[in-house]
């Protein structure tokens, strides 16, 4: 039963808990929803006056887990992670604010081991926080309750539940989300906004915005138009990037301002209308329909440069201009948009600099900044190359087994971003009618592969449960594993691969077809 008011009372629960201790460690996975997390908690603590650190953390194992329940502070704060291994702590340790499955000895014993402490976790409540609410979200549920000046820390719970794709399925945030966004919203710090729902509003110059969309791909639609028009293909030169060109300019669109190139955002509403009506009436022309056109258009969040304690003015004192070539270059306008953040965020955390996330969350606007735009290209270039090893094919290609596809990196993917690669290839070069798998050897020198899988909301809606399938598969080989129906992890020995993976396949076989 979906229990809104139990779930508020368990995060103010939880602020009473945190406001009365006299210091607090601060635990956060190093996600983009993770450093959202780990940064409302800092700020709250920080209002309160506790004296508090913040440490990230890759994976909650039992050398880590055996920390925290001796660490020296009074309490320690997990965010974004802990609810998997709930029933492990000592709950009087610990405060949990979570949105993963709770581990089965906590579901079993729920009177004991939540609602006998403090674990703010929305499936204890009947709210699916796969889809309805983030860590940071339900982080930002406690430090609400910690000081009446936190509404502003909802921002960064709608960064957070960008940066874990909850508005995908239904082209905006659901949910719980709507209560955090609307806090957002009233606070000044968030405008929601019916927009193209393509990535790179804020930084990609038009050509490659159209370009690289994926989400409908709007490319064949401009190459339907100039067959439709008769045109000949040496009319448009430079392939893509000039017929994007002439798609605009015979729009009235210009592509330039005193700026330079233009962006998404620096378009009008007359010219946006203009584009959209060109583009959904291209998507219903090729056959598309209307689905299509309900996935490009939906709900964005574009964010106050004043984003929580940011400095006044400061991007105009940054470099803003889009440069003029067909390659993505880092802009501080990132921070305008949730999506975009939520990406430099992640691009901090899978490179090792969770803490310049946070950093930039709280409102570095100099150097951290500086050096977080740096990783954002090295981590593009990162994901570019993992994506091309499994495309190419060879040791590296899409295997198959009844009901999964699976790919193994081994140790030429890096283990902090096999998860991202394996969310962008499933309905794009690879078909989503199973759930994809990657698995790289991990970077820690522990012999274990760490595994990650991504499955359509399609499926999820016919029964399929990842969390389930990763904690049960690992489990049976050595290993340990959970997350969301959509999206998990797992962790299992080297060696325990192929065991691993068809155990998988027959539990999720068990599942599309009860």
């Amino acid at each position: 039963m979906r229990d809104v008011p139990g779930f508020e009372r368990a995060a103010s629960s939880a602020a009473d808990t945190l406001k009365s201790a006299k210091n607090v460690t601060v635990v956060a996975h190093i996600d983009a929803d993770g450093i959202t997390a780990g940064s409302i908690a800092s700020a709250a603590l920080k209002r309160a006056d506790i004296d508090h650190n913040v440490r990230f953390l890759k994976k909650l194992d039992d050398e880590e887990i055996n920390g925290i329940n001796e660490d020296p502070s009074e309490i320690v704060w997990l965010v974004d992670l802990g609810s998997g291994t709930f029933s492990m702590f000592d709950p009087s340790k610990v405060v949990v604010s979570d949105h993963h499955r709770v581990d089965s000895l906590c579901s079993d014993k729920i009177d004991l081991f939540s609602f006998g402490a403090d674990h703010v976790n929305p499936h204890l409540f009947g709210i699916d926080g796969s889809t309805e609410i983030s860590g940071a979200g339900a982080t930002y549920a406690v430090a609400k309750n910690m000081g009446h000046d936190n509404d502003d820390l909802a921002a960064l719970a709608v960064v957070g539940a960008a940066g874990d794709v909850q508005d995908n399925a239904n082209g905006r945030l659901i949910g719980y989300n709507r209560i955090i966004l609307q806090d957002a919203i009233n606070a000044g710090r968030v405008e929601a906004v019916m927009d193209l729902r393509i990535f790179g509003r804020q930084t990609r110059p038009l050509h490659a915005f159209i370009m690289y969309s994926n989400d409908p791909p709007l490319m064949p639609v401009l190459k339907s138009v100039y067959q439709s028009a008769f045109r000949r293909a040496d009319e448009i030169e430079d392939n893509d990037r000039q017929l994007i060109y002439s798609f605009l300019n015979e729009l009235g669109i210009e592509t330039r301002d005193e700026k330079g190139l233009r962006t998404w955002a620096s378009l009008n509403a007359e010219e946006k209308k203009i584009v959209v009506s060109a583009l959904s009436n291209g998507l219903l022309d090729i056959g598309k329909g209307v689905q299509s056109i309900n996935r490009m258009i939906g709900e964005v969040y574009v964010l106050d440069p004043k984003l929580v304690d940011a400095p006044a003015g400061w991007l105009d004192k940054r470099e803003a201009t889009v440069e003029d070539t067909n390659e993505w270059r880092p802009s501080a306008r990132v921070l305008l948009d949730a999506k975009e953040m939520a990406t430099l965020l992640n691009a901090c955390g899978r490179h090792g600099r969770p803490e310049i996330g946070m950093a930039i969350c709280l409102g570095d606007r100099e150097d951290q900044l500086s050096e977080a735009l740096h990783m954002q290209l090295g981590h593009r270039n990162a994901l570019r190359e993992a994506l091309s090893l499994v495309q190419e094919g060879g040791d590296f290609e899409i295997q198959e087994l009844p009901s999964l596809r699976y790919f193994n990196g081994g140790e030429h993917i890096g283990d902090t971003i096999v998860g991202i690669v394996t969310g962008m290839l499933l309905g794009d070069s690879v078909p989503a009618d199973r759930p994809l798998f990657g698995l790289v050897l991990a970077s820690d020198g522990t012999a274990t592969i760490k595994a990650s899988a991504r499955g359509a909301r399609a499926l999820v809606k016919r029964g399929l449960d990842l969390s389930l399938v990763m904690r049960d598969a690992a489990n049976a080989v050595g290993g340990s594993g959970g997350g969301h129906n959509a999206a998990a992890g797992a962790s299992i020995p080297e060696g325990k691969e192929e065991e691993f993976l068809q155990l998988a396949s027959d539990i999720i076989g068990e599942q599309l077809n009860h």
